[in-house]
């Protein structure tokens, strides 16, 4: 990745998101900086070299989502990555519960944050891009959106749909020469699956349990947030160039379980 080229990526101040700002950065990428969360964003912009913008922002508004990147183009000249990496696994007490129970507030804040958060970020992204005729977006799918999970329905439901809009963005956008693919994480090591001290937790995912990843991950261990960034930084490089519509998995094939 050369120098000249601008990427945005939100849920940038921690996880999966913050691990791909700072490779993107290594790369030589200038990065702005997205997300609720200021004090993560600024521990973030500590790290990197002072190519970063930071902008706090709300996926789930599509006003607020549009004014930043258009933001973003304006004061950088144009747009080569957009990385979608907001995204909460939990959006209130009944939505780790089951179906019958789940809360409309519930359904409407996952959905709202996962994944139309991803199409309000890819609608503005792509509008510049289309005009580049160049560009490069990554969503943050899961294998449960494809893997059903007892108790794990909204998040599920979220991700599925992240991976059908994934596709069909990819199938509009390829004329114009604009790549749109996901990477669909396991179980990753970042505040998503609890506290770093709640060992237990994570020792239940990699083992498996009944109602969550039966055979647990066959690699043995939980991915890093690095992983995942690893697989980003490759579907946005020159080497995939030829690549639009994948979904990538980054599990340790716990997607079989």
């Amino acid at each position: 990745m050369t120098s000249e080229r601008v990427a945005v990526v939100t849920g940038a101040a921690s996880g999966i998101g913050r691990a791909t700002a700072l490779a993107l950065g290594r790369q030589g990428a200038r990065v702005a900086l997205c997300d609720r969360n200021a004090a993560g964003l600024a521990e973030v912009v500590k790290i990197m070299d002072g190519r970063t913008r930071v902008v706090e922002l709300d996926v789930s508004d599509q006003g607020q989502a549009a004014r930043a990147i258009d933001g973003i183009v304006q004061e950088w000249g144009r747009l080569d990555v957009l990385v979608n990496a907001a995204g909460i696994a939990s959006s209130g007490p009944t939505s780790r519960g089951p179906v019958i129970g789940i809360a409309e507030r519930d359904w409407d804040r996952i959905l709202d944050v996962n994944l139309l958060g991803t199409v309000y970020c890819a609608q503005a992204a792509a509008r510049h891009m289309m005009r580049q005729r160049s560009g490069r977006i990554v969503n943050i799918a899961s294998i449960a959106g494809n893997v059903p999970r007892i108790n794990g329905a909204a998040y599920g439901v979220s991700k599925a749909g992240v991976r059908m809009f994934t596709k069909c963005l990819a199938l509009e956008l390829a004329r114009h020469g604009i790549t749109v693919n996901a990477v669909a994480p396991g179980p990753i090591d970042t505040p998503m699956l609890g506290p770093e001290s709640d060992q237990q937790v994570r020792a239940r995912f990699v083992a498996g349990t009944p109602e969550i990843f039966r055979l647990g991950v066959p690699l043995g261990k939980l991915g890093k947030p690095e992983d995942v960034a690893s697989a980003i930084v490759y579907l946005v490089s020159e080497e995939a160039n030829h690549i639009t519509g994948a979904i990538l998995n980054v599990d340790g094939m716990a997607q079989l379980s």
